[in-house]
C-alpha cells in the first residue's frame, strides 16, 4: 500500500504551517513560552532604588583584612598608572576640554579634592552645545538604519507586519512597504540638512565658547596637577611598603581610590553585557530570514529577538540610571557583526554554530557575574542571575536543538569547518585582551584574575559544544584564547 493511502503514515500537519512545508522531526515550539508575565513585567523584578555606589562601598568596609588586601594591591597599580599617564597628558596637552576626559581625571583622585569637580562645571556649555548635536546625529542613524532594513526586507520579498517577518503577499502590503521606503527617505533627507546646518552651528559656537573655558581651565590646572600628583605619592608609599596604611585618613582616601576603580570596571563589565546582548540580536535576526519555512522555528527566534532587547534595554538602563555612563559598541564589533549576517546568510550551519558559540558564552559571563564571590554590588547580580537562569538557558537549548536537526551530519568538512569558526571567533572574542585591555582590568578591580573568568567560560562552552557532537576539552580552548600566555600560566602552576 502506497504512503498517501494509509493515514498512519502521512505527516502530521502542524497547526498554524501548510502541510507542504518542510517538517522538521523536533518540535520547537516549546522555545516559545515566554517569562515575561514571571519576571519582567513586574517593576519589583529589580531594585532599582538601591545605590550602586553604596553597595559597593559597603563590601568594601566588610571585606575581611585578608581579601580587602588583595583587592588593593590588585587595583592599586592600575590606579597608579593612570595617574602618571594623566599627569603626562596634562603637562604635554593641558587641561582636556571633553567631560569624559575630565571625568576620567576625576577617577583618579580621592572624592575630597574638589579642584576638578569645578572643571565640570567650566565645561558645561560646550557639554550642552554637543549634547543637542548628538541626539540630531543619532536620529539620522537610526532612520538610516530602519531605511537600510526595510530596503532588505524587500529584496528578500519579505514584509514586517508588527514586530513579525513574513512573506509579502498582497499588494496591499506591497503599497505599504514602498510608502514607508518612501517616507523614511523624505525624513533621512530632512534631518540630514538639519544635520549638516547642525555642524556649522555647532562649529560657531563651540569656537566662540572654548577661549573662555580653554582659560578658566587653565587657571586651575596647577592644583589639579598637585592633587594628582599628592595621590601618586600615596599609592607609591602603599606600595613600596606592602602594608595597608593605619593612618584613618590614609585609609580611607585608598577605599575612595578603589571604590571609584571598581565603579569604572563596573562600567566596563555591564558594557560588555550589553554588548554580548546586543550581539546575540544578529543571529537571531538572520534566523527569522534563514528559516521562514519553519514557523515555530521563526516564531522561537521572534521570542528570543524580545528578550535580548529587554536584556539590551535593562543593561542600558543600569549603566545610565545606576553608573550615569554611555554604552559603547566599538566600530570592531558592529563590523563583525555585519560580517556574520552575511556569513550566516551564504553559510548557515556556520552561522547556527556560532549562534551557539555566541548563547554559551553570553550565559556563562552572566552566570559567573551572578556570584556574589565575584561581583559585589546586588542590583548587577540580580540582573545577571535571573537573565542568566531563565531566558539564557531556553536560548542555548533552542540554538543546540536546531543544529542538531538541521545542520549535524558528524561529517569530517564538518569537524574542520566548526574547528576553524571556533578558533576565529574566540580569538576574536578573547584573543586580543592583554593585562592592560580595560576589560580585563575591569575585573582585577574585583579582585578576579582573567584566567578565572576564562576557565569558567571555556569549561561552560566545552559542555555545549558536546551537546552538538564537538567534543573539545576546556585546556584547548583556554590555549585558543591565552596563546602564549597559556602556557605561562601553567609553569606558574
Amino acid at each position: 500500500m502506497k504512503d498517501h493511502q494509509n493515514p498512519s503514515l502521512r505527516k502530521p500537519v502542524i497547526k498554524g504551517r501548510p502541510n507542504y512545508y518542510i517538517t522538521p522531526t523536533h518540535d520547537f515550539t516549546k522555545y516559545t513560552k515566554d517569562c515575561e508575565e514571571k519576571y519582567w513585567s513586574k517593576d519589583t523584578a529589580f531594585d532599582w532604588n538601591q545605590s550602586v555606589p553604596g553597595n559597593l562601598k559597603d563590601n568594601l568596609e566588610n571585606l575581611d583584612p585578608e581579601e580587602f588586601s588583595k583587592v588593593t594591591f590588585m587595583v592599586l597599580p592600575m590606579v597608579k598608572e593612570n595617574i602618571e599617564r594623566k599627569i603626562i597628558q596634562i603637562v604635554q596637552e593641558r587641561l582636556p576640554l571633553e567631560e569624559d576626559a575630565l571625568k576620567d581625571i576625576a577617577e583618579c583622585i580621592p572624592f575630597d579634592r574638589t579642584t576638578i569637580h569645578r572643571t565640570f562645571l567650566i565645561q558645561s556649555p560646550l557639554k550642552s552645545l554637543e549634547l543637542s548635536f548628538t541626539k540630531l546625529k543619532d536620529q539620522l542613524e537610526i532612520l538610516q538604519r530602519e531605511l537600510l532594513d526595510l530596503r532588505e526586507l524587500k529584496r528578500l520579498g519579505l514584509f514586517r507586519d508588527g514586530t513579525k517577518i513574513k512573506h509579502l503577499e498582497t499588494e496591499a502590503e506591497r503599497q505599504e512597504q514602498a510608502l514607508g521606503l518612501s517616507r523614511l527617505a523624505s525624513q533621512i533627507d530632512e534631518v540630514t540638512e538639519e544635520f549638516k546646518r547642525g555642524i556649522i552651528q555647532r562649529e560657531t559656537e563651540s569656537n566662540q565658547l572654548k577661549p573662555k573655558i580653554r582659560s578658566e581651565l587653565n587657571s586651575i590646572e596647577p592644583q589639579v596637577l598637585i592633587d594628582l600628583e599628592n595621590t601618586r605619592d600615596l599609592l607609591e608609599g602603599i606600595l613600596e611598603s606592602k602594608k595597608i596604611p593605619v593612618d584613618d585618613s590614609d585609609l580611607y582616601l585608598l577605599k575612595d581610590l578603589i571604590l571609584k576603580r571598581q565603579l569604572r570596571g563596573l562600567k566596563d563589565i555591564a558594557n560588555h553585557a550589553l554588548v554580548v546582548e546586543q550581539s546575540a540580536i544578529a543571529p537571531l535576526t538572520m534566523g527569522i530570514i534563514h528559516y521562514k519555512r519553519y514557523r515555530e522555528i521563526q516564531e522561537a527566534m521572534t521570542t528570543f529577538i524580545h528578550d535580548e532587547a529587554k536584556h539590551s534595554a535593562t543593561f542600558r538602563r543600569f549603566l545610565v540610571e545606576k553608573l550615569e555612563a554611555k554604552e559603547f559598541i566599538s566600530a570592531i564589533l558592529i563590523k563583525g557583526a555585519n560580517r556574520y549576517m552575511w556569513l550566516a546568510r551564504f553559510m548557515p550551519a556556520t552561522g547556527m554554530f556560532l549562534a551557539v558559540i555566541v548563547e554559551a558564552i553570553g550565559a556563562a559571563y552572566l552566570e559567573f557575574f551572578a556570584n556574589e564571590k565575584f561581583m559585589p554590588d546586588k542590583l548587577f547580580r540580580n540582573i545577571c542571575t535571573t537573565i542568566s537562569t531563565q531566558d539564557e538557558k531556553r536560548h542555548i537549548d533552542l540554538c543546540v536543538a536546531m543544529y542538531n536537526e538541521l545542520f549535524r551530519k558528524a561529517g569530517r568538512w564538518e569537524r574542520i569547518r566548526n574547528r576553524t569558526a571556533l578558533k576565529r571567533i574566540m580569538k576574536s572574542v578573547y584573543g586580543d585582551k592583554n593585562e592592560d585591555h580595560h576589560l580585563i582590568q575591569a575585573f582585577r578591580a574585583f579582585g578576579v584574575e582573567s584566567d578565572i573568568l576564562y576557565r569558567y567560560i571555556v569549561g561552560h562552552l566545552s559542555e555545549k559544544l558536546a551537546r552538538i557532537g564537538m567534543f573539545i576539552e576546556p585546556e584547548e580552548l583556554l590555549q585558543i584564547i591565552l596563546g602564549k600566555k597559556f602556557h605561562q600560566i601553567r609553569s606558574e602552576n
